[in-house]
């Protein structure tokens, strides 16, 4: 027990030192989020996974522009939370942090940012605000569920599928169209999809299932839509369309696609990036999903957030047209705020398929539902845990539950889960 005390408290003060060391630069003040006044000579930046390096970009651009230093924390995404929450208790807080959630632990000393996404105009169905009407976050971008194909494949086969968003096709008839393409090219799959709940629940929107919602007697419960949807996920989950090891063992459904013997892929798009540089033996294209009958996705985000007057200003510029225009562009993100109008060097049909999309899209609602609702949860004191529809769609798809067992369980979960904060 002593040595775990001892290895508790080294990380402790290691992570503290580590957040000191990157913060405080030439000048000496940054990451101190204490006493400031807003003019420090240099801040703290603190993210994980910089896509074509755009907040590296960006700093160096805001140092150039206004002389303040931007001292980079860059941390592996699942040491994160924990090293934020560590150096709040170590009162040494980065300036200016991207995260994937906010956190009970160091939520009450964020800046109030209610002024900057009015300013910005913030899609309204992302917007959320604390007990006290304070917005704290901001949406750093977004990304958006979609569909890949080998159009390789497809052109070998002479299988035709949409080509703008105004087209489209069923689940019916995209289940169809793969499995002729396996039989004309020898395809080994004629689908796969992430087994993540973000991806799961679009896929259950395209059924017309509204997903996880409150029930009158305060109960959280999928709809009748969400068991059609999962029905059919089984149906084609069966090693020839799609392969069962992705579920049931974790496979990594992008390497598989990439190996040039998948028809198409229901993932993001954040994946174009990687596609750009690990692709080239074969063509693929982004195209609209299928729908049965509802044309869907999933939205998703990570939060900015920060901690002193000095990087509430560096989220101000940041979040100007010019300069968020630039950052969507480099890193191939898509905006979270309106009139930007990103043109990006690479892929960029494919990018605006996804723009459309997000403005297009009927339900917006709907698309932005999952990450509001628990979002909402955190604001409210919660903890975010184990999505529970992973573990009992899993249990679903092997027969060790049957659909109503798995449904009964997930919705218990969610009660369990987006309740715990009402008492």
């Amino acid at each position: 027990m002593r040595n775990q005390w001892k290895k508790a408290l080294a990380f402790l003060l290691s992570t503290a030192t580590l957040f000191a060391t990157a913060a405080c630069g030439a000048n000496g003040n940054g990451g101190s989020t204490s006493s400031d006044d807003g003019n420090k000579k240099s801040i703290t930046l603190t993210f994980s996974d910089d896509q074509n390096d755009a907040y590296k970009t960006m700093a160096k651009l805001y140092t150039k522009e206004t002389g303040v230093k931007v001292n980079i924390m860059e941390v592996p995404y699942s040491d994160l939370n924990t090293k934020i929450s560590n150096a709040s208790k170590a009162a040494d807080l980065p300036d200016v942090a991207r995260v994937p959630q906010l956190d009970p632990v160091w939520m009450g000393k964020l800046q109030d940012l209610t002024d900057l996404s009015n300013k910005t105009g913030v899609m309204k169905s992302l917007v959320t605000k604390d007990s006290k009407g304070k917005i704290l976050q901001m949406p750093s971008d977004l990304t958006a569920v979609g569909m890949f194909i080998n159009t390789s494949l497809f052109d070998k086969a002479g299988v035709s599928y949409p080509k703008s968003y105004e087209e489209s096709w069923s689940w019916d008839e995209f289940i169809q169209a793969v499995t002729t393409v396996q039989k004309k090219t020898g395809a080994k799959y004629g689908f796969v999809m992430d087994p993540s709940t973000h991806r799961e629940r679009s896929f259950m929107y395209s059924f017309g299932s509204k997903g996880v919602r409150k029930q009158k007697d305060g109960s959280w419960a999928l709809d009748n839509k969400a068991k059609d949807a999962l029905q059919f996920l089984k149906k084609i989950d069966n090693d020839v369309i799609m392969p069962k090891s992705v579920f049931a063992s974790n496979a990594d459904p992008s390497a598989l696609f990439k190996t040039g013997q998948v028809a198409a892929y229901y993932s993001g798009n954040w994946q174009i990036a990687d596609f750009i540089n690990s692709i080239s033996s074969f063509k693929w294209k982004s195209v609209v999903m299928p729908q049965q009958p509802t044309r869907a996705t999933n939205l998703g985000t990570s939060y900015m957030v920060t901690f002193s007057k000095s990087g509430r200003k560096f989220l101000n510029w940041f979040y100007q047209k010019k300069n968020y225009t630039k950052f969507c562009e480099q890193g191939s993100y898509l905006p979270a705020t309106a009139g930007i109008s990103p043109v990006y060097a690479q892929r960029n049909e494919d990018q605006q398929l996804y723009l459309t999309y997000i403005n297009k899209v009927a339900d917006k609602e709907l698309a932005s539902h999952q990450i509001i609702v628990q979002l909402q949860a955190t604001l409210a004191g919660g903890t975010t845990e184990e999505d529970p529809m992973k573990a009992h769609t899993l249990k679903y798809l092997t027969g060790e539950e049957t659909l109503d067992k798995a449904i009964s369980s997930m919705n218990a979960g969610y009660t369990s889960w987006y309740n715990a904060t009402d008492d």
